[in-house]
């Protein structure tokens, strides 16, 4: 017998293609027995290929080296077979064999530099341990079932058991076919069985049990697993690569009540479907988002729910469609640029149909005594088994699946908290699990649910990024003591930068998400909050949300938004479909957050790390100020007015002389709003406000938000002339275009020509150009 297959060696990835520098970069090279094989269980001595990962245009060649029963070495020659994502897929072919199994390894080649993969990484010279595929024990095959030529490969982990059938529709559900034990597994081929086909474990003669591994399960038949068909949905969109993760603007999305009230697009079922989704992936489109964040859709009890109480972490929800149906969600998403990460639930699994409780007729998955939760009992994480369970899971939903990266529920409940006393062993899995998708899915992104803001989040159990809890819990503060005219803007200058010691990706800013506007929990949407009295949706509630989503969208932080924000959506998110209806009905508040998420996504001055500096703090008028520039780029300023009132003589500090565009006002006519705010090119004064030595008197919205950008070749709007002086010439042009209607005449940006018009143009005629 061959001694057991290694899993595989991934390491460190980077989404930099490294080009040929005859310097093999150790860190892109990835390969997954399990998962990098072509058949994906060869079986018989039959030909198969072997894959490897590297970043795009890092190797300039590859070579496998195999043996056959421990013989003597053969070499064949790889090409590039498929451009995934970030990284270039490698494939070498290994013929025909007779023996009982074959080991390899991997010749990694940039231009002069020659390097070497076995099962423990990278190496320099020929590796002392190779790669496995045992023709006897199949103990190269992943977990759950495979299909192979004539049946399929079967693998479940079961410890203590002495016995396993595997009992399906491919066999009439008879005890026909045992599968062997190998190790704590029990591995066998089993004739036969093909994709779609029912099935499920039957331990000693006495126990039957669902696949934890299963990519669906049929419910509505005592959750039998089904054979997956892993390679038979076709993608389109292979080369997408998520934007960077500080880049991102995030939209999150309940499948099952995104789709179908009032829909333009159509009807959809009650829920609605994966398919669903990828059918509207234009809307999200013309919103601007680039990252879509599904709540939880591993299967959980029922058809209805929020999916925050799974049975598994490999099952897809099957009232949502089948697993190819997420798929095509996925590809269309990525086909309109949009990245897609799971919120993930790996803190607890339901108290309702458990099927993992008694796994194998002992308690495998769990403690002798359960860790129990708010939620329900918390896996054994000790258990090698449990958290293989678990990271094998980032392979089926970044590997097969193709998403983009995790929210995670909950974290702290597995890290350090006062109901898990398995901390240490949480921790250890968070780790794990963030550098398997460092290193295996350079693009994907990963954010943890954990409220202590602390970098610790970084640092410690390795994610990108965490929420922003005092971020969320002072703009919440502020948006709703507004009401009373006390929104304690200090408290928001505070978190505009970061909290404690994490800033920039690290936190992720938002104003509601799920949580925040559950009725389930005793929460609803903010416009509810604001508006009590349908259809809330006065002036109120539409200016203190779309000012706190534009905080949102500004600060230093990756923005988040819930789905129906977009248009003013009040009914809650889980019970209730977004009303497509308010699509048209506030066509102005999609207008504006589109427009915002355009500027968020398309200006580096805008991203998650560039810099910022609030200047300007005034808590008397409940007005603030700060700057967002990028290093040699371009420099905004976000004013922001809590306040009920309008400012028309707002003098403003300005952190660079010249001119300044309007490049935004939330309070614009074409966004619904007051229509009121300075427009037009802003010159400066000389006229020292706060830090700064230039300031300029502007016209300030109740309830906005006014973004400045600022030109430095602009040119002064009252030189009509654009000779660089003013004189009486530039006024005698302004009367002629004001005469002809001209738009350039219309100053106050309100679709007439009066005297209001010249009235701006006389001001800022007499403060001269910048």
């Amino acid at each position: 017998m061959y001694r057991s297959a290694m899993v595989g060696v991934v390491l460190l990835s980077s989404v930099t293609a490294q080009g040929s520098d005859n310097d093999v970069s150790w860190d892109t090279i990835s390969h997954l027995v399990r998962h990098d094989l072509r058949p994906l269980v060869p079986m018989g001595g039959e030909s198969f290929e072997v894959r490897v990962q590297a970043t795009i245009g890092d190797l300039t060649g590859m070579r496998v080296g195999y043996s056959v029963d421990g013989g003597a070495t053969v070499w064949v020659d790889g090409s590039v077979a498929q451009v995934l994502g970030p990284s270039d897929v490698w494939s070498a072919t290994i013929p025909e064999t007779l023996g009982d199994g074959v080991t390899y390894v991997v010749e990694l080649i940039d231009g002069t530099d020659v390097d070497y993969l076995g099962a423990s990484g990278v190496s320099d010279g020929m590796p002392g341990d190779s790669f496995v595929v045992d023709f006897v024990t199949l103990e190269h095959a992943r977990m759950g079932a495979t299909p192979v030529e004539g049946g399929a490969v079967f693998r479940v982990w079961s410890p203590s058991r002495h016995t396993c059938h595997v009992r399906g529709e491919f066999n009439n559900w008879t005890v026909a076919n045992s599968i062997p034990k190998v190790g704590e597994d029990f591995i066998g081929f089993v004739p036969n069985a093909e994709p779609g086909d029912m099935y499920k474990y039957y331990f000693n003669n006495s126990h039957w049990v669902t696949d934890p591994h299963a990519s669906a399960l049929n419910t509505g038949d005592n959750s039998n697993a089904i054979v997956p068909d892993p390679f038979g949905y076709e993608w389109v969109n292979d080369g997408f690569v998520a934007d960077p993760i500080e880049e991102w603007v995030i939209y999150q999305l309940h499948v099952g009540t995104f789709a179908g009230r009032n829909d333009p697009f159509g009807g959809a079922g009650n829920p609605s479907s994966y398919r669903d989704v990828g059918d509207r992936a234009a809307h999200l489109a013309e919103l601007g988002v680039n990252c879509v964040m599904v709540n939880p859709i591993n299967e959980f009890p029922g058809s209805l729910s929020g999916g925050y109480n799974p049975v598994s972490v490999f099952a897809w929800e099957g009232a949502l469609g089948s697993p190819d149906d997420l798929k095509y969600m996925v590809d269309a998403l990525h086909g309109e640029g949009i990245a897609v990460i799971l919120d993930v639930v790996w803190n607890h699994v339901s108290p309702s149909d458990n099927f993992l409780w008694n796994f194998d007729g002992t308690q495998l998955y769990f403690d002798s005594t359960p860790v129990d939760t708010p939620w329900g009992a918390q896996a054994d994480f000790n258990k090698p088994g449990v958290r293989e369970y678990y990271l094998e899971s980032v392979h089926h939903v970044m590997g097969e699946y193709r998403m983009d990266g995790y929210r995670h529920d909950a974290v702290m409940a597995m890290t350090d908290s006062g109901w898990t006393p398995q901390w240490s062993a949480g921790q250890v899995l968070m780790q794990e699990m963030n550098a398997s998708i460092k290193r295996r899915y350079p693009d994907a992104g990963t954010i943890a649910e954990i409220y202590i803001d602390s970098s610790w989040v970084q640092t410690g159990i390795g994610f990108d990024s965490q929420y922003h809890n005092a971020f969320k819990n002072d703009l919440r503060g502020s948006i709703f003591a507004a009401a009373f005219g006390f929104p304690n803007v200090q408290q928001i200058a505070n978190v505009i930068d970061g909290s404690n010691d994490v800033s920039g990706v690290a936190v992720m800013n938002y104003f509601e998400l799920h949580d925040d506007a559950w009725p389930l929990n005793g929460h609803e949407r903010a416009v509810r909050n604001i508006d009590t009295t349908f259809p809330h949706d006065d002036v109120y509630a539409r200016g203190r949300t779309t000012l706190a989503n534009a905080i949102v969208l500004t600060s230093k932080g990756i923005p988040a938004i819930l789905q129906g924000t977009e248009w003013l959506e009040n009914d809650g998110w889980e019970a209730n479909k977004i009303d497509w209806a308010h699509r048209s009905a506030y066509s102005g508040v999609f207008d504006f957050y589109a427009a915002l998420v355009e500027m968020r996504v398309n200006e580096p001055a805008l991203h998650a790390d560039s810099d910022v500096w609030v200047y300007h703090v005034n808590e008397g008028s409940d007005v603030v100020a700060f700057e967002r520039w990028e290093d040699g780029g371009k420099s905004f300023v976000v004013i922001m007015n809590l306040s009920d009132n309008h400012y028309l003589d707002y003098r403003l500090g300005l952190p660079r002389s010249g001119s300044w565009g309007v490049a935004l006002n939330s309070q614009d006519f074409g966004f619904d709003g007051s229509g009121i705010g300075t427009a037009g090119p802003i010159g400066t004064e000389m006229i020292q406000n706060g830090p700064h030595a230039q300031s300029a008197l502007l016209t300030i919205p109740a309830m906005s938000v006014v973004i400045l950008e600022h030109d430095p070749s602009g040119q002064c709007v009252a030189d009509f002339t654009g000779d660089g002086e003013l004189d009486f010439f530039d006024l005698s042009a302004f009367l002629m275009a004001l005469g002809s209607m001209d738009p350039s005449a219309d100053l106050t940006m309100d679709g007439a020509w009066d005297f209001f018009d010249i009235s701006a143009y006389l001001t800022l005629y007499a403060r001269g150009c910048p």
